[in-house]
C-alpha cells in the first residue's frame, strides 16, 4: 500500500500514488493522485484584537512626525488640546481618519504632545499604514520607556512590516513592564512560531493563556507549535480548545484538519475538520485541495471532484488539483474525462512525472495502447521507475 507522506510547511513539493485503471486496490494505488501539496491552512497573519482605548501620556518635545503632512491651523488661537479633544471625540466615534487629522494638527501645535503621537501611532496600525505608525510611537517610547502600551504598539508596527526581531525586543519590553500584557504575550508566541521556535512559542502562549484563559488565538497557535513538534495528541487538543472557545474559528478547524492529514494520516477527522472549517473560511485553496485528496482516500470520488473544482476555480494554475479530479474521474469510469484532466496538469507543470503515468493508464483504460506507449516513453527521461510500471501494465 502505497502511502504520501506529509510535507513541510510552504513546500509545494507532490508526494505521488499510484492507482489502477478500474477500481481503487489501495490507497491511491497503481495511479496516483495529485499527492499532499505543503503549507498549512491554520494560521492567520492577524493577530489578536488590539485593545480599544489605550491611556495616553505627556512627553517633553521632540521632532515633529513624518507622516502625512497636514495643512497648519487657520488661526492661532486654536491650541493643540483644542484639536487633541476633538480628535478624541471622532476617536471615541471610531471614525479613525477624521480624528487622525486632528490629532496631526495638535501635534503641529505641541510636538511634545505624546497623547495625540500616540492615538497617531494607533490609528496607523488600525489602518494598516505600519511604516507611518512607527516614529510616532518611537518618540512616545523615547521619554516614557515605561509605557507598555506603546511598546505594543510600537511591536506591532514591527510584527506586520516582519521586522520580528526588533518586534521581539518592543513585545519582551512589554510584558517587562506589564506581565499580565496576554496580547503581547500571544504575540511572541506567534512571533516564535514563524520562527520555528516552537518550544519558545509554547511558553509565550501558555502565559497568554495563564491571564485569559478563554484566548482562543493562543490556543489555536499552541495547535501549531504542537504540530510541528510531532506532539500530536496536545495538538488536537489546543485546537479542540481553541474551537469550544470560539466556534466559528475557521483556521482552528483547519489546523485541526492539518494534524490528521499532515501528521496523523486520518483522512476521515481530517475531511471533517477541513469541512467545517471550510464553512467559515470557503477560499482556502490548500484545504479545498486536501478535502479532495481526503475524499479520494475515501473512495467518495464524485464529492473529491466537487471541492477540487472549487480550488481549481480560486486557483486555475493549479497542477496537482487537475491531478487529482483526474484520478477521481477515473476511478468513476469517466477516462476521457480523466484524460483531460491530466492533461492540463502537464501543460501546467512540465515533466509532471505522476500526471503522465495517470495519462497512460486512463490511456490504457479507452483501449490506446500507442497514446499509452507515448507516455512511457516520455516518462523513461524523467522518471524510470515509473516507466516500467507504466510498462508493465502495457504488455
Amino acid at each position: 500500500m502505497t502511502i504520501r507522506p506529509p510535507l513541510r510547511f510552504v513546500c509545494l513539493s507532490v508526494v505521488l500514488l499510484l492507482i489502477t485503471s478500474g477500481v481503487a486496490l489501495a490507497q491511491h494505488g497503481p495511479v496516483t493522485g495529485g499527492g499532499m501539496i505543503g503549507g498549512s491552512t491554520e494560521r492567520s497573519s492577524k493577530p489578536a484584537t488590539k485593545p480599544a482605548n489605550k491611556p495616553a501620556s505627556t512627553t517633553t518635545p521632540r521632532k515633529r512626525p513624518t507622516p502625512a503632512p497636514v495643512r497648519r491651523p487657520t488661526s492661532s488661537t486654536v491650541s493643540a488640546d483644542a484639536y487633541y479633544q476633538q480628535g478624541e471625540a471622532l476617536y471615541n466615534a471610531k471614525k479613525y481618519r477624521e480624528a487622525l487629522e486632528l490629532y496631526l494638527k495638535a501635534t503641529e501645535i505641541n510636538p511634545s504632545m505624546s497623547s495625540a503621537l500616540y492615538r497617531i501611532g494607533w490609528i496607523y496600525n488600525d489602518l494598516g499604514e505600519y511604516e507611518s505608525a512607527v516614529d510616532p510611537i518611537k518618540r512616545v517610547v523615547a521619554v516614557q520607556p515605561t509605557y507598555a502600551a506603546a511598546h505594543f504598539e510600537l511591536a506591532y508596527a514591527y510584527k506586520k512590516l516582519e521586522r520580528y526581531n526588533e518586534a521581539l525586543t518592543s513585545f519582551q519590553q512589554t510584558v517587562r513592564l506589564k506581565p499580565d500584557y496576554a496580547s503581547a504575550h500571544y504575540e511572541l508566541g506567534w512571533i516564535y512560531n514563524e520562527q520555528k521556535n516552537y518550544n519558545a512559542a509554547i511558553l509565550s502562549l501558555n502565559s497568554a493563556l495563564s491571564y485569559r484563559s478563554d484566548y482562543a488565538d493562543a490556543q489555536n497557535e499552541r495547535g501549531y507549535a504542537f504540530r510541528y513538534l510531532n506532539r500530536n495528541a496536545e495538538a488536537i487538543q489546543a485546537y479542540r480548545e481553541a474551537v469550544r472557545l470560539n466556534p466559528q474559528f475557521g483556521l482552528a478547524y483547519m489546523g485541526l484538519g492539518d494534524v490528521y492529514y499532515y501528521n496523523t494520516k486520518q483522512y476521515a477527522e481530517a475531511a471533517n475538520a477541513y469541512k467545517q472549517g471550510l464553512q467559515y473560511r470557503p477560499n482556502n485553496v490548500t484545504a479545498l485541495y486536501n478535502l479532495g485528496w481526503c475524499y479520494n482516500d475515501m473512495e467518495r470520488y464524485a464529492d473529491a471532484v466537487t471541492e477540487l473544482r472549487k480550488a481549481i476555480a480560486l486557483q486555475p494554475n493549479y497542477p496537482e488539483a487537475y491531478n487529482e479530479i483526474g484520478y477521481a474521474l477515473h476511478q468513476l469510469g469517466r477516462f476521457a474525462e480523466a484524460v483531460q484532466q491530466y492533461q492540463i496538469a502537464i501543460r501546467q507543470k512540465t515533466n509532471y512525472a505522476s500526471a503522465h503515468f495517470n495519462l497512460g493508464m486512463s490511456f490504457l483504460a479507452l483501449n490506446n495502447r500507442n497514446a499509452a506507449l507515448q507516455q512511457y516513453r516520455i516518462l523513461q527521461g524523467i522518471d524510470a521507475a515509473r516507466a516500467t510500471k507504466l510498462f508493465n501494465h502495457i504488455k
